[in-house]
């Protein structure tokens, strides 16, 4: 025989993401629940690296309006694979 109780429990929820460069959220309305744009990117340097520190990690995120923007910067631009 189970014996069961009811108990009250928190839980976290994401309620924003915030653009690392910009500022502003990666949501695009309040109305749309989802974020957009490259969200909770991490790296971590190697060694002897030349332009940032040995052994670190990095986190961020970008919304689509600066991600566009970064990709436009880019000499040899990204692969894009079509989903829909």
């Amino acid at each position: 025989m189970k014996i069961t109780k009811k108990i009250q429990q928190e839980i976290e929820i994401v309620s924003d993401v915030i653009c690392n460069k910009c500022g502003q959220s990666c949501r695009p309305s309040e109305e749309v629940p989802d974020f957009y744009g490259l969200i909770e990117a991490s790296f971590t340097t190697g060694y002897e690296s030349k332009a940032l520190p040995d052994g670190v990690c990095y986190s961020f995120s970008l919304c689509e309006g600066c991600l566009a923007k970064l990709f436009d910067t880019f000499q040899i631009k990204p692969e894009i694979k079509e989903y829909f």
